[in-house]
């Protein structure tokens, strides 16, 4: 088993950072909180419900995943950000407003109709990235899990994501954040620091970090 023994809770509105150093589990932990895998034991419950039971086409929209690696799709922005289904104008733009994406769009020959490519070979790294948050939040989904959403992104674009990520919280949307950068620590609630494929620590976000502060004085 990658993870063992991996229980915490998340309330609505709540902004979790998940952190840990690398072949932690972290990702792992992403795919079964997704729904995407199956929990070898022990359960993901969205609202009591067994997340990985659930119909995938009616849990999709309520739902929003980045993965570590942004896939896009050849089409265009509009389409790769409404999902591929039934696209909602004002959603889509919505959703670009929020990652900051606006002003790229507008200076596209066809805006949001321009084609980008096989995944997205006409956008830059960080371009990518953003419509990928975009399709992440698109139609206000309650749930949303980013796995390194800033991996690729300049300061302008670690701000948007701040701005976002506060947006959603209004929202109560229920955010999780794997990461490795500190930057978008100041719009978590509470840390949770995998380790080994176990819960190392989870809490308030100071007490955490006060924590690893303090563990590294120590030694």
């Amino acid at each position: 088993p990658i993870l063992r023994g991996v229980t915490f809770a998340a309330a609505p509105g709540e902004t979790i950072a998940l952190i840990g150093p690398s072949a932690a589990g972290k990702t792992t932990l992403a795919r079964l909180l997704m729904g995407i895998w199956p929990a070898a034991s022990g359960k993901v419950r969205l609202d009591g419900a067994d997340i990985f039971s659930w119909n995938k086409e009616e849990l999709g929209p309520h739902i929003g995943y980045l993965p570590q690696n942004v896939e896009l799709f050849d089409g265009t922005i509009a389409e790769n950000i409404a999902r591929f289904g039934e696209v909602d104008l004002d959603k889509v733009r919505e959703a670009a407003e929020l990652v900051g994406l606006t002003a790229v769009i507008d200076a596209l020959p066809e805006g949001y109709q321009s084609r980008i490519g096989e995944d997205g070979a006409f956008l830059s790294g960080g371009q990518r990235q953003r419509v990928g948050l975009a399709r992440a939040i698109y139609g206000e989904p309650t749930f949303v899990l980013l796995d390194e959403p800033n991996s690729s992104l300049d300061e302008a674009g670690e701000q948007a994501l701040l701005s976002m990520l506060l947006a959603l919280k209004q929202r109560r949307c229920t955010t999780l954040i794997i990461t490795h950068r500190t930057s978008v620590l100041p719009a978590a609630d509470k840390i949770l620091l995998l380790r080994d494929g176990q819960v190392a620590g989870f809490g308030p976000r100071d007490d955490i970090l006060n924590a690893l502060k303090q563990a590294q004085l120590q030694k």
